[in-house]
């Protein structure tokens, strides 16, 4: 069952959901810029295992990604996040995003995983197959899948 988060869908605004999927977890998300787009995808990735409801954030983390094609970003971007969660026990509680001639970069408000309520699946991994990050009228989406 598809959980919307955010605004008006994949066709405006900016938001995310996951959608069915046999074994693991698939989630889209959309935003008017790609960094937005990866934002999103984050907050999707983790509103997916997490109640961030309650979320103090203790720190801050700078992420950067040299330019690259947008789904390589995606990437680069959500395995840096499950490899905190695995090696540093800390998540994102807040997220922001923006790209320049640098690359993308993410600023994140960090917590710890055991302060947080655990609602799902913690993602293991992001699947290759069924990725996909597009630009189209309406501004960016991408969607992919998460080994839990």
């Amino acid at each position: 069952m598809a959980r919307p988060h955010g605004g008006r869908g994949p066709v405006g605004g900016r938001g995310h959901r996951s959608l069915p999927h046999t074994a693991d977890v698939r989630l889209e998300a959309w935003a008017p810029t790609a960094a937005e787009c990866v934002a999103e995808a984050v907050r999707a990735m983790i509103d997916g295992f997490a109640d961030l409801s309650r979320a103090e954030r203790h720190g801050t983390r700078t992420l950067h990604v040299d330019p690259a094609p947008p789904d390589e970003q995606l990437l680069t971007v959500l395995d840096e996040v499950i490899y905190l969660m695995d090696t540093a026990a800390r998540v994102p509680c807040e997220i922001d995003a923006h790209e320049d001639e640098a690359g993308l970069w993410l600023t994140l408000g960090m917590t710890d995983v055991a302060a947080v309520p655990q609602i799902g699946a913690v993602p293991k991994a992001v699947a290759l197959h069924g990725l996909r990050f597009n630009h189209g009228p309406h501004g960016w989406v991408c969607a992919v899948t998460l080994d839990v």
